[in-house]
């Protein structure tokens, strides 16, 4: 093993972490190895009879002191992923997960939680473009709410996504309540981490050219459910309601529909490469990418976050060891802070969005980095 590789594999040793149960195994950007050694890590009797894989559940004794968090991967990943810790880089110290973070202050086992609504075969990287919204998926992730509210016995749970689990969460809530559940009341804050609320510019010029680009189904009644991220465009044969501007099923206007769950947003603007794709440049955009994770404007938008605006420095060792398909889908990634790196180093940020009522930049307090409030268009 050369000594990139190593200090990889040894990099979740080296990082201070609580106590956990779950474990990510072997680091290997942007992927833990127990997504698929160990893929199913409930415990204390906590069993939610859904999805593919997820963790959570222990010896809480009746102690529950924290809303409790249902932690949503995004796409090509898994619930594992939430333990990913981060490698230094961008003029930053390497720190624990997302996971360790709340463990670290405060959280039990009975608190988080983790579900893996992609299958084995669709979380392999060369098959992501397959992926896309549909209600078998919905189902996955709403018993896996009511789960842990009957775990637990919490009334309500924050949901914090990532990505493809931004869009896929918002469409479940809405999907369930359309079929007479009280799912959003059962949400009291929600995380918003690089979210293609808004579509994806890249899906425009067909170069993510697949499934995960379609707008809506049609044919059958409700086939809408049924989504990618074409983005909005008014034309009758690339109708996508979830992507639009105005409608009752538009992702961006949820804060408006439901006032009564605080929505935040983490992204790294111009440096998300799924987002803002270095070849995006070539072509005519339908909407600005830096704009594309934003919820519009409303009372109950707490903060916006860009933290993807430190320059970034010579690449550190530990990008040697990082896989040809990775470093090409995630370039900025390996120097700064992109699509995973939002989520990764975001730690202090979700945690405060989730224990105090700050709004804007005083969000970012205790995050080693520059975090910009944005306004969205």
């Amino acid at each position: 093993m050369n000594p990139a590789a190593a200090a990889l594999f040894l990099l979740g040793t080296l990082l201070p972490a609580a106590a956990s149960a779950l474990e990510c195994g072997q680091f290997g950007f942007p992927f833990c190895a127990n997504a698929t050694a160990k893929p199913t890590q409930f415990a204390g009797g906590f069993d939610p009879h859904t999805g593919f894989g997820g963790f959570g559940g222990g010896d809480c004794r009746n102690r529950i002191s924290h809303t409790p968090v249902v932690f949503v991967h995004g796409n090509g990943d898994s619930a594992i992923g939430w333990d990913s810790p981060a490698p230094a880089r961008a003029g930053k110290t390497a720190r624990p997960s997302v996971y360790a973070e709340f463990k670290a202050n405060g959280y039990n086992d009975c608190e988080l939680f983790g579900v893996t609504y992609l299958d084995r075969d669709e979380q392999i990287l060369s098959h992501t473009s397959r992926n896309f919204h549909q209600p078998k998926k919905y189902r996955i992730l709403w018993r896996f709410i009511e789960a842990v509210k009957a775990y637990t016995g919490s009334p309500q749970v924050d949901v914090v996504a990532h990505s493809l689990g931004v869009s896929m969460s918002l469409a479940a809530l809405d999907y369930t309540a359309g079929r007479g559940q009280d799912s959003w009341s059962s949400v009291r804050r929600f995380v918003n981490i690089a979210g293609g609320i808004r579509g994806l510019n890249s899906c425009v010029p067909a170069i993510l050219a697949a499934a995960t680009c379609q707008a809506e189904q049609s044919g059958a009644k409700n086939a809408f459910y049924d989504f990618g991220f074409f983005p909005d465009l008014a034309l009758p044969w690339l109708a996508n309601r979830w992507t639009a501007a105005s409608g009752d099923h538009s992702l961006r206007l949820a804060p408006q529909h439901h006032a009564a769950i605080a929505f935040y947003t983490i992204y790294a603007g111009a440096q998300d490469d799924i987002h803002c794709p270095q070849a995006l440049s070539l072509w005519p955009t339908a909407i600005d990418c830096t704009h594309g994770p934003l919820f519009a404007a409303a009372p109950n938008v707490r903060a916006q976050l860009d933290i993807g605006a430190d320059p970034a420095p010579p690449l550190p060792a530990w990008t040697a060891a990082v896989g040809a398909d990775s470093a090409g889908l995630f370039p900025r990634d390996l120097g700064g802070i992109g699509h995973f790196g939002a989520r990764d180093y975001a730690g202090p940020i979700i945690r405060r969005m989730l224990t105090t009522d700050c709004r804007g930049a005083p969000c970012a307090v205790g995050y080693d980095g520059t975090a910009r409030q944005q306004d969205a268009p």
